[in-house]
């Protein structure tokens, strides 16, 4: 049979990791670079830039 003290350590390293993936799950990842500058990078290319909603927006290359 466990003792209190088990139960009070297992308690609380249920409870710390519960912590630890709620705090982190919920926090926004922002874009590496705007929508803007990868456009720009893409024409510098001599890309055609595509906006997107979705994705942000693609860069298509013409094949040689």
């Amino acid at each position: 049979m466990r003792t209190l003290a088990q139960t009070r350590v297992a308690a609380l390293l249920l409870i710390g990791a519960v912590t630890v993936q709620v705090g982190c799950s919920g926090a926004p990842i922002a874009p590496t670079y705007p929508r803007e500058e990868l456009k720009v990078e893409c024409e510098r290319h001599r890309g055609v830039w595509h906006p997107d909603d979705l994705m942000g927006g693609f860069c298509e290359y013409r094949a040689a």
